[in-house]
């Protein structure tokens, strides 16, 4: 599994000072350093799907955990993602959701509020010179709160949003 840290200082757990510098930076916080590791000792215990992914990003927001793959993972992660998910909520007692990040905007915001059908997404701009992203989504509820879905938007990718339904 490739990571944005190096996975001697993964195993060992004392940062080397280029994983130290992405950890102060803020490139990648605690909850990255935790899940890595944790998907590391996984990968060694035979969970053989792992080998061939990369771990973005994570994003820890309101009792919610979501996973950031690269492009194409989650079809590698498909025979152990239930497994994976399930070892990962009982360990952190957090709901878990994976993504694939890098992706367009669209495409984002389709899984982030995923199983609602996306109908549009709008750019509004304010008086204060900042820009919102309006989501309207269409059918069933999100599979979280939309509250912590907007935080999760704000964490990974710096958007603001504002989403209403349309029945």
């Amino acid at each position: 599994m490739e990571t944005e840290l190096c996975q001697f200082c993964l195993k060992t757990g004392v940062l080397c000072p280029i994983c130290e510098e992405k950890v102060q930076s803020g490139k990648v916080g605690p909850s990255y350093v935790k899940v890595a590791r944790r998907l590391l000792e996984l990968e060694a215990k035979g969970m053989s799907a792992l080998q061939d992914v990369r771990l973005l990003n994570v994003a820890d927001v309101k009792g919610v955990l979501v996973l950031v793959f690269k492009r194409g993972d989650l079809t590698r992660l498909r025979p152990i993602r239930r497994r994976l998910a399930r070892i990962l909520e009982e360990e952190t007692g957090k709901r878990v959701h994976f993504m694939e990040g890098d992706v367009d905007e669209r495409e984002f915001l389709e899984q982030l509020f995923w199983p609602s059908r996306l109908l549009t997404i709008n750019k509004i701009w304010l008086p204060d010179d900042t820009v919102e992203t309006k989501v309207v989504l269409k059918g069933k509820r999100p599979w979280a709160r939309v509250e912590t879905l907007v935080e999760i938007a704000r964490e990974l990718r710096g958007l603001s949003l504002r989403v209403e339904f349309m029945r």
